[in-house]
């Protein structure tokens, strides 16, 4: 019984790091690191960041990849789950009602405008993230080449995606030996 309020407990804690985590992962660290770290005294600063750091290579949301590895390393797989539902839990119930609403809803015209302006904002938030990325990415006429190669293969739809990614992962591996000198 006792684990089982531990569970409830952890879940509890990243249902709230999931109503709260709005403008994506990086707003959760603070969140965390209070909960976490300074409430409960459960994990320190340093495997929470590692974890989340962690968490950001693997495929998926890093809200629920950081629960997920922080609930594992607390009580297992138990504690694995508990954490990727108390964090998704929030989200599931909000997309929910907005279904249910634009059901009702989605055919006023009023409705159709505001989803207009927001695929605008949404278009101009990606675009923004592009740039940063590039920014990031791209710092020589190797980079920028195989940016562009993997794009065109993508864009015309010859190649999987997946293998696209495995491939850059490898120039990844080559370009930063080439760079260190080893």
């Amino acid at each position: 019984m006792d684990f089982l309020k531990k569970l409830l407990k952890l879940y509890m804690i990243f249902f709230k790091v999931g109503i709260l985590t709005i403008g994506g992962g990086y707003a959760m660290l603070p969140i965390l690191e209070r909960e976490l770290a300074e409430d409960k005294n459960l994990l320190d600063m340093e495997s929470i960041l590692e974890s989340y750091s962690l968490s950001q290579t693997l495929p998926g949301v890093v809200a629920s990849n950081a629960s997920t590895m922080i609930g594992y390393k607390l009580y297992g797989i138990p504690g694995a789950v508990a954490a990727a539902l108390g964090v998704i839990t929030p989200s599931i119930i909000i997309i929910t009602f907005i279904a249910i609403a634009y059901k009702r809803i989605g055919h006023l015209e009023v409705v159709q405008k505001i989803f207009r302006g927001i695929r605008v904002v949404v278009l101009a938030l990606l675009l923004d993230s592009f740039t940063r990325l590039f920014k990031m990415a791209v710092f020589d006429k190797k980079t920028f080449a195989v940016m562009v190669l993997a794009f065109g293969v993508v864009f015309f739809d010859l190649v999987s995606p997946l293998l696209v990614i495995v491939i850059g992962a490898f120039f990844g591996i080559y370009a930063y030996r080439e760079r260190v000198g080893s």
